[in-house]
Formats: C-alpha cells, structure tokens, sequence
C-alpha cells in the first residue's frame, strides 16, 4: 500500500536521497540542464503578452490585453496570476517567469527519476540505474533547457502533468490538486485529465473513488469556469478561434512538427520501437502512460503542432516519453541478465541523450538568436514609435509581444487575432492564400477599418503573414498608408503609417498573384542582381491594380544601385505621381541630387519628405 509521503520514497520503501545511484544520476542531470539553460537564456516575444496582461491587472485596468477589450488572449491563466503576484511584491515579471521555469524544470527532472523508479519492475539495484539515466536524459534534453527560461508557462506546464501521472500511479486522491493547476495552465491539462480518468475508470474497482476525483476537480475548476463566462463570455480561449482548425493544411503542418522531434530527439522514430513494446506487457500504468503519450501527440498533430519550432508542444511530455522509453527498452531485454539488461539500457539512453544534444545545439541557438533579434527589433520600433507620438495611437502588427509591452495604454490590434475576438471568429475569406503560418486567420478589413496610426508587417515592408498579405489586396491600405522608416543607429525599422486623408470605398483586388509577386520581388532583393530586382519590382506593379507607389520606389533604388540614375529618377518620379506620400522615392530622388550637388533639389526634397512626416502626426 503506497501513501502521499512515498513522494520522495518508491515502492520498495527505500528513500531516493539514500540512493547513490539515482541521486548521482540527478545532480548530473540538473547540471546538464543548467549549463544549457545558462546558455540559452532568452525571453520569447509571446511571453510578453502574458507580461501585459500581468501589468494592465496591477494598473487596475483588469485582465485585459488593451484597456476596455475584455478578450482571453492567453492562454496561461495561472501563469499570467503568478505573474500579477510577483509583480505585486515587487518582484519582475521576467526574474519571476525564468526562475519558475528554471524550478520546473528541476522539478521535472526529479519527478522523471522517482517515476521511472515506481514503475520499474527490475530488481532494486538495477531499476536505479534506468530512474539515474532517464533524469539524465532529461537534463540533457535542450528543448527542456530552452523553454524554461523563455518567459513561458512550458516547464511549469510540464511539471504538473508528471506530477499528476506520478500522483495517480501511486493512487494517491491528492492527484486532483496538480491536474487542477495543470487545467488552469494550459488547455491541454484537460486533455491529460480525461485520459487519466478513463484509466481511473479501468483500473479502479471503487468507482465512488473515481467519482470523488472527478468530482473533486470540477469542483477546484468551476469557480475558474464561472470567471470566464462572467468576464470574458467565453469558456475557451481566443487564440483556440483564431489557431485550430480543421483541414489539411493543420494536419500536414502538425505531421511536419512530429517529424522534426523524432529527428532532432526520437532518432528518427527509431524510439517509437521500445514504447510500443511496453504494450505487450503487464504493467497497466506503464500503458497508460504510452497511450498518454500517443493521444498527447495525436493532438499536437491534430491542431497542428506549434508555431513557437523548437518542439515546445512536446516539452510537457519529456519526463512521460523519457519513462515509457526507459521502461520500453528495458522491457526488450527483460529475458536477459538484470545486470546486462541494465547495463545496455543506460548505454542506449546516454547515447540517445548524447546525440540530442549534439543535435539540436544549433539550431536551438539558432532559435535563440533570432528570437533575440526580434524583440530587440520590436523594442526598439516600440521607443521610435513612441517618439514620433505625443498621444496614445493604434498599431495594427502580427508580432504583438514586446510591442505591446513597451508601448503601455496604446491600442495593439492582433492581426493573427490571439488578443482580437472579431478576427478570431469572424475571420476574412480570400481564396488562393496560402501559408506555412499556423495563424491563418486574419480579417484586413476590419483592421482597415480600425484605421490605426501604424501597421507594421513582420518582415519590414514585405508582407509575410497571411494578413499581411491580405492587407497589400485591399486598396484602403495601399492608398491610405505610406512607408514610413524610423532607425536605430543605421538599422532601419520599417513600418506603414496612416496618411491624414479619409479613406474611402474598400476595394479587394481579386487576384492573390499580385501579393505573391510582391514577394517575390522584396524576396528578390537580397540579391546583387539589381537589373534583375528592378524587374521584380516592375512587374509586381504591373500584376496588380497600379496604385501602391512603393513598388516602383523599390525599382528605382535598384536601378540607382546599379548606376542607372536615369532610369531610378524615373521610377522614383512614376512612384510619386501614384502617390506623392511614397517616402522612399523622395529619398532616392535626394541621394541622386546629392551626388549631382544639385543643393536647390535637394532642400526640396527634403522640404517634401519633412511635409509628409509631419502630416502624418
């Protein structure tokens, strides 16, 4: 018989911190862990919404992401709580979210040790081996590592699901307390909780018992219901209107997402072997915690996968697949001598944690780094913005995070939807668009119709997201905004800004080649090929309705680039008939005049890009 103190004893009684072995095996995990965590410290751009929600709270503003707009945009109410409490006393937002992570994913590494220790079926001596090197491996694991210190719930997330599972292997009713938190979380703790009470339900000979736990949760649960219903009017999420879906594009996009974690940390499915053969035998939680693990990943793939890459949807499994592994491989050799059995086992999995860390060191860095250059863009794009403004203005933007954060009491309009209810469930419908983006809905409409002072695309002035690119068919953006360029040092930061002018009748220009051309063209530029840029740019104009003057802007600089001055003051003057806001022709009619010491030209020029800029205040 088993009793909540066996947290830290196994079924044999014997205490895990009088175990050489396993505590060995621990330390050396944490430690594995730590020096990657240390590594990859980062704050991803997301977290920051969690970080506004937080701060809107403790400004008496409520849970709201803008002030007034009462809309569930995250998705980590319990975080979000932790977030408000910390700020409460003092303590930031960001130091309290790394070093929860960091402590969760300790946690986790302990919980994968004293699980794969209860379940065990080898003799004492050698089940301590298999509890030290799945620790191991799951200190090793950089994904882990990466997500704990990201400013997100991940690694919390991830040890209240093991701590559920290892609670509910012991039979102990204290289970309903981490799955509780675990629901208030994530979502997805619901989905951990359905499957761990159908288990319940077999395994069970007391139903009374089961009815109690599945009672005693919706009960922790209701009041958290009620809030949202009262609050927000919605018991699901925002972001569940504006990512799932139903179709082909999300089930390739989630077969994509599997793939890269069995390449980077299953060894190419080759550890989809020793799972499965848990199956065969007799130990029913070990089961049970296979098909967790199978039912877990059919939904990842189901609403598919994740947008955030470096396999942040499996991260919560770790511990769960480090066990079921473990255990699969120790099942392979269960006819062999324990010693031996033992023995290969651990030499399988060191290795197969060797190899993912060997693996995916750069790419996580990778990651890392271009995530570092994102909200270090956006930071700065917010205090440029926040220069140009004396009142609080609107920005429309597909990448809200440290936007938002840095630009406090301003309107930020999601063009993804996460943080926006009309274009989560009302979304626009424009054939041909196409995306590896998982946020597919948008509405360009409605955003236009907002008319926010700026917009910005994700990727400068080439649109990328499915509702940049819709926008670049609406004729209300291509005539109602201009480029519009601040800069940090010599770094550009290109956004679109709102012209002065009333907009007028919105058109929707039937062809989606004409975005894609324009794609192609700004793709284009990255090469040397000025001639050939040129081009690009020539025929997106002429694949689409002839009024968005940048794209001949564009075609100047390149032919000016190239040497051909003639031909760039042409463009540059064909750009500015369309639309006599296009900044970036003025700027290049001014470099040519420079370089002829034509002063005159160049003070009107000049004179012109400062009257734009000024009108549009």
């Amino acid at each position: 018989m088993t009793h909540d103190s066996d947290l830290i004893v196994d079924h044999r009684g014997i205490s895990i911190a009088k175990s050489p072995i396993i505590l060995i095996g621990v330390i050396v995990a944490i430690a594995l862990y730590l020096i990657q965590a240390r590594a990859l410290m980062f704050t991803q751009d997301d977290a920051f919404i969690s970080y506004r929600y937080a701060q809107n709270a403790l400004d008496g503003h409520g849970l709201v992401y803008n002030v007034g707009e009462r809309v569930e945009g995250y998705t980590n109410f319990l975080w979000v709580i932790w977030l408000m409490i910390a700020g409460k006393i003092g303590i930031g937002f960001d130091i309290a979210a790394k070093a929860s992570g960091l402590a969760s994913g300790i946690g986790m590494i302990v919980l994968t040790a004293l699980l794969v220790r209860r379940l065990s079926t080898s003799d004492s001596r050698y089940n301590e081996v298999l509890a030290a090197v799945a620790a191991v491996w799951i200190g090793a694991n950089g994904a882990l590592a990466y997500w704990s210190v990201s400013g997100l719930e991940t690694a919390l997330f991830g040890f209240l699901v093991t701590l559920s599972v290892l609670l509910w292997c012991r039979g102990s009713k204290a289970v309903v307390i981490p799955i509780a938190l675990s629901v208030l979380t994530r979502p997805e703790g619901g989905l951990v909780w359905i499957i761990l009470a159908f288990a319940e339900w077999f395994r069970s000979k007391d139903k009374k018992a089961l009815g109690w736990q599945l009672g005693a949760v919706a009960i922790l649960l209701t009041p958290f219901a009620v809030f949202k219903l009262l609050y927000y009017g919605d018991l699901l999420p925002n972001p569940f209107h504006a990512k799932t879906g139903v179709s082909l594009e999300y089930l390739a996009s989630g077969a994509s997402y599997l793939w890269e974690y069995l390449r980077d940390y299953g060894l190419w499915g080759a550890m989809l072997i020793p799972v499965i053969a848990l199956l065969r035998g007799n130990n029913s939680p070990s089961k049970v915690l296979v098909w967790l693990c199978l039912i877990f990943t059919a939904y990842v793939v189901a609403v598919g996968g994740d947008v955030l890459r470096p396999h942040r949807f499996f991260v919560p499994m770790l511990p769960i697949i480090a066990t079921v592994s473990v255990l699969g491989l120790a099942a392979l050799t269960d006819r062999w001598r324990a010693g031996m059995a033992s023995l290969v086992t651990a030499i399988v999995v060191l290795l197969w944690a060797g190899a993912g860390w060997v693996m995916t060191r750069e790419s996580l860095a990778e990651s890392r780094r271009l995530e570092l250059a994102l909200t270090d863009k956006m930071m700065h794009v917010a205090r440029n913005l926040r220069g140009f403004e004396e009142d609080s203005f609107a920005v429309a933007a597909s990448t809200i995070g440290r936007l938002g954060f840095d630009l406090p009491g301003c309107r930020i309009i999601d063009m993804l939807g996460l943080t926006d209810r009309e274009i989560a469930r009302n979304p626009e419908r424009i054939p041909g668009i196409a995306s590896s983006w998982k946020e597919r809905n948008f509405n360009a409409g409605y955003v236009l119709r907002q008319q926010p002072e700026y917009i910005l695309f994700s990727t400068g002035y080439k649109p990328s997201a499915p509702a940049e690119r819709a926008l670049l068919l609406h004729s209300n953006f291509r005539r109602g905004y201009f480029g519009f360029v601040s800069y940090d040092g010599d770094r550009p930061l290109p956004a679109y800004r709102r012209k002065p002018t009333a907009f007028g009748a919105d058109e929707v220009w039937p062809d989606i080649r004409f975005a894609d051309a324009v794609i192609e063209a700004f793709n284009f530029r990255t090469s040397q090929d000025h001639p050939r840029v040129a081009q690009k740019f020539i025929e997106a104009h002429y694949s689409g309705p002839g009024d968005f003057g940048i794209l001949l802007a564009f075609a100047a600089i390149a032919c000016h680039f190239n040497g051909d001055t003639v031909r760039a003051m042409a463009y540059a003057d064909s750009a500015i008939a369309i639309d006599s806001s296009t900044v970036e022709a003025w700027r290049v009619k001014t470099t040519i005049f420079e370089a002829r010491g034509d002063t005159s030209s160049v003070s009107e020029a000049r004179r012109q890009l400062a009257g734009i800029l000024k009108s549009a205040r």
